[in-house]
């Protein structure tokens, strides 16, 4: 029997143990990532600025390269025809499509830079979340079953020789006091002989 009380008592030592191990864990993590994840929630950062004008000079690059050759084609005309006048209606459109479509590129990566903002900030409210669940759910666990090994440890501590020679000592004390209650004289202090 006193092993069973040994091992419940080692097994409310080791969930307190697990319980104190895994706050602290949470708080080494907690100290990094809660920072981290509030800032990013705050404030989400998007793309960076270097990829922001990356992606507006690829999709500039392409309207640009078009337009360019338009006009080089346009002004190649005049110089063979001797008519100049006679473009300017093609150059003037090509202009209004390079302006749209750079009107198009940069509101695109614009409101994809949103998009991600909106996604990192959805996220970060995740993550806070999860931690938050995660580190009291697996402390408050290991906490928790401290009080089941204890009653373990109790249970088993009621069982061995001196605690069953004492429930026959009740047992006995009962059987007499009642059967004095029913006239025989046992627990009365009378004397037989």
């Amino acid at each position: 029997m006193r092993s069973a009380v040994n091992n419940a008592n080692k097994a409310a030592t080791d969930a307190a143990n697990t319980s104190s191990r895994l706050g602290a864990n949470a708080s080494g993590i907690d100290s990094t990532l809660t920072p981290f994840l509030t800032s990013e929630l705050a404030h989400p950062e998007g793309y960076s600025q270097q990829d922001l004008s990356s992606m507006l000079s690829a999709g500039l690059a392409g309207a640009g390269g078009a337009t360019s050759g338009i006009v080089g084609k346009a002004n190649q005309e005049a110089a063979a025809s001797r008519n100049a006048g006679g473009f300017q209606a093609v150059l003037a459109d090509a202009a209004r499509q390079r302006a749209k479509a750079a009107s198009t590129a940069s509101t695109g990566i614009a409101a994809q830079n949103a998009d991600l903002k909106q996604t990192q900030q959805q996220n970060a409210a995740k993550g806070l979340a999860g931690m938050y669940g995660t580190d009291t759910s697996g402390m408050l666990d290991a906490a928790g079953q401290q009080a089941n090994d204890i009653n373990a440890a109790i249970n088993a501590d009621k069982q061995g020789w001196l605690q069953n020679a004492e429930g026959i000592i009740t047992t006995i004390a009962q059987g007499a006091k009642g059967a004095g209650s029913m006239g025989l004289g046992f627990g009365s202090g009378q004397k037989f002989g």
